[in-house]
């Protein structure tokens, strides 16, 4: 921690040294860009003004400062050598008293709007503000966490002294602090390196996510201690990198995609036609359907590109967390993937998707004279059969009316039998 300067006594902080830093009294205005200026507008005004204050200050609580070192709680006047500094130093003491942070607001430089240079910003308690929902208590799913809390941490840019300082600063919170509970906060969950070795040496040998869990619960006294879940626990996570330990390729399950793949793993549809991200990696998903018809996620993976030795880490990692292969698998018409499934996945039924075969009709079929009725006897075709068999006499009968004997697309398609895999 850099060296901290206090230059707070025209702010009227004081920290009571006799108490351990918890009756430290902070009289400063909270203020926010949202904050209207304090303007004497009236008895009648004031009155009112009086009321609320009275009224929140019955909930205000200063959070418990027991065991924390005096240089790693804020006041006015400390100062850090960068933004990310200050980001980070109050991140640390929320994550210690027992509540997450986030940046309210960030002003920039007007005076050089093109280099967009902070010179100031806000950090709030994540449960500033109220919020309101139109959904009644007892069916609303997800709880509302805002309580109106006004603690915050204002830091701005000394020009002279090319540093950061604290402005403003609120310690009371308008709820309860929990530093124990704080490690199940999303913002602070993290397996340790322990942890993750346990986790995967177990799973190697069939132990059970459950009793793996209940092992770490016990090594560290509690689960209160652990700074993750049980279900945090049973998510799998693997990452594949290079010699120079660059990104490659990862790949994610959670505990309710195990679950789904117990029950409709049958048949699995790997999808890779998503969108690609600013660092150029495609996004996959595996999907299946549940009893319902409904579509249901059984893993996503980002992979590094499309070539076979991705594809195959994908299903080699697909195998290790699920223990077992689908019986068929639907895919795009992908060289790579074909190969890949061939050699990891070989007792798999590998199908292309009809909506992918479909989708080509009008760039494989469009130079056609007689393209509309071909695309028409097509889809009829392919929709309306109920068998394998049928489906043979109607496509030989749609080839010879229409003279498509020499279309390779067509040929390889039916050669593949891609079109029938609605008759597994």
């Amino acid at each position: 921690m850099e060296q901290a300067i206090c230059e707070g006594a025209s702010y009227g902080t004081a920290y009571d040294d006799s108490d351990q830093y918890n009756s430290c009294n902070v009289n400063v205005p909270s203020l926010s860009e949202d904050d209207t200026q304090h303007v004497d507008k009236g008895k009648e005004s004031g009155s009112v003004i009086e009321v609320v204050d009275n009224a929140m200050a019955v909930n205000h609580e200063l959070p418990d400062h027991t065991g924390i070192p005096l240089d790693e709680i804020p006041y006015i006047g400390l100062r850090f050598v960068s933004l990310q500094r200050a980001q980070e130093f109050y991140a640390n003491y929320a994550k210690k008293v027992g509540f997450v942070t986030r940046i309210r607001n960030t002003n920039f430089d007007k005076t050089r709007k093109d280099s967009k240079i902070p010179v100031n910003q806000s950090l709030h308690c994540s449960r500033e503000g109220y919020r309101e929902s139109r959904v009644k208590a007892a069916t609303r799913v997800k709880r509302i966490t805002t309580a109106g809390c006004k603690a915050r941490m204002y830091v701005m840019l000394d020009r002279q002294k090319d540093n950061w300082m604290v402005s403003k600063l609120e310690l009371k919170h308008t709820h309860p602090c929990s530093a124990k509970q704080a490690v199940h906060y999303t913002e602070y969950k993290e397996l340790t390196m322990h942890a993750k070795c346990v986790i995967q040496n177990n799973d190697e040998a069939g132990i059970r996510p459950n009793k793996t869990y209940l092992a770490l619960t016990n090594e560290v006294g509690g689960s209160s201690n652990l700074g993750y879940s049980e279900k945090d626990e049973r998510n799998f996570i693997t990452i594949d990198v290079d010699e120079v330990n660059q990104f490659k390729s990862a790949l994610w399950v959670d505990t309710r995609c195990r679950a789904s793949y117990e029950y409709y793993g049958d048949v699995v549809s790997f999808d890779t036609t998503y969108r690609r991200n600013k660092h150029g990696l495609p996004f996959a998903s595996f999907v299946g359907v549940n009893h319902h018809g409904k579509s249901t996620l059984l893993r996503c993976t980002l992979m590094g590109n499309e070539e076979i030795c991705c594809f195959e880490w994908v299903f080699k990692q697909w195998l290790r967390c699920m223990g077992s292969s689908p019986q068929a698998i639907i895919t795009g018409q992908c060289k790579s993937m074909f190969g890949a499934i061939k050699n990891v996945l070989p007792d798999t039924h590998h199908r292309w998707c009809i909506w992918y075969i479909m989708k080509k009709i009008p760039h494989k079929l469009g130079g056609y004279a007689r393209y509309k009725e071909i695309d028409d006897r097509m889809h009829g075709t392919v929709w309306n059969a109920r068998s394998v068999k049928s489906f043979k006499k109607d496509w030989s009968a749609f080839i010879v009316e229409f003279n498509l004997e020499r279309n390779r697309w067509l040929s390889g398609l039916f050669c593949f039998c891609a079109l029938i895999f609605l008759f597994l």
